[in-house]
């Protein structure tokens, strides 16, 4: 059997056994409908108001990584959005929530799931065998895309989730979704973002202990309040999402890419993000 790294979070490495996609649920229920509605509707006026917001800079944050390259992945003649996840991890379902509402300013999504990341991350993270141990926020509850559908006129979606709840193997990118996840240096991280070949984030945009405590109606529940701590964190990483996607479409539609906040994500992250990036430091 080979093996495959899966990075998850900021420095915890997990060997991942790559096997055949099974077909079994991850672990998530389906979302009920004022949820979906709650996450695919965020006012664009809330979006705008938070800007940037208090998501981290994937630039300089050691837990948020970001890369750049020219790739044009498509499918069906569309640039594809490719997300890789692990059911378990909490810094996967942090970032499910920026995901599905920027996905849902492109096209419409239906069929998310609730996902609750339980406990297996903390085994993970509590393994005498990893030397850098970190916080394991148990219990941390996203969004799960498995099954889910997508339609958009600018962009296709694809979702990976590469094991459940409890660490068993289910899906694993086919060889095109590869190279263009090597192509921005996305190879067997989780959880990783893939835009089209154009920009790559791996990492979470934000830390999971905000959501802490929170069920899945709270969380949603608050998104379309500018000044509430979640939102300021979610919203501002959908509006980073939204700018790289906007990249890869060619600023369309123009009703979202010329949005405020979109252009306030792009200015602190993407505009800023150097055309060589700086070497590794010395080992």
């Amino acid at each position: 059997m080979r093996w495959a790294l899966a990075w998850v979070a900021a420095s915890l490495v997990v060997m991942v056994p790559a096997a055949q996609a099974a077909d079994r649920s991850d672990g998530s229920v389906p979302a009920p409908a004022q949820i979906s509605q709650l996450v695919t509707s965020v006012p664009a006026s809330t979006l705008n108001q938070v800007g940037a917001g208090d998501s981290r800079n994937p630039i300089t944050s050691p837990d948020f990584g970001i890369s750049k390259r020219d790739g044009h992945f498509t499918s069906g003649g569309k640039p594809e959005v490719v997300s890789v996840d692990l059911a378990w991890c909490p810094h996967c379902a942090a970032n499910s929530w920026a995901l599905a509402v920027a996905l849902s300013r492109f096209g419409t999504l239906t069929g998310l799931g609730e996902i609750n990341t339980g406990t297996h991350f903390c085994k993970v993270a509590e393994d005498p065998c990893n030397l850098n141990p970190l916080s394991c926020f148990p219990y941390t509850h996203g969004l799960s895309f498995l099954g889910a559908g997508y339609s958009s006129r600018y962009i296709s979606f694809a979702s990976i989730v590469l094991q459940d709840v409890n660490g068993r193997n289910l899906q694993k990118p086919t060889r095109r979704e590869e190279r263009s996840l090597t192509t921005v240096h996305l190879q067997g991280a989780s959880p990783a973002l893939d835009v089209a070949s154009a920009w790559g984030f791996n990492g979470s945009g934000y830390d999971p202990g905000a959501l802490a405590h929170k069920t899945w109606s709270q969380i949603a529940g608050s998104l379309a309040n500018p000044h509430n701590r979640i939102a300021r964190q979610v919203d501002g990483l959908a509006n980073l999402f939204t700018a790289a996607i906007c990249t890869a479409t060619k600023g369309r539609p123009g009703n979202v890419c010329k949005l405020r906040g979109v252009k306030a994500a792009a200015a602190t992250v993407l505009r800023k993000y150097p055309s060589q990036p700086p070497p590794p430091p010395p080992s």
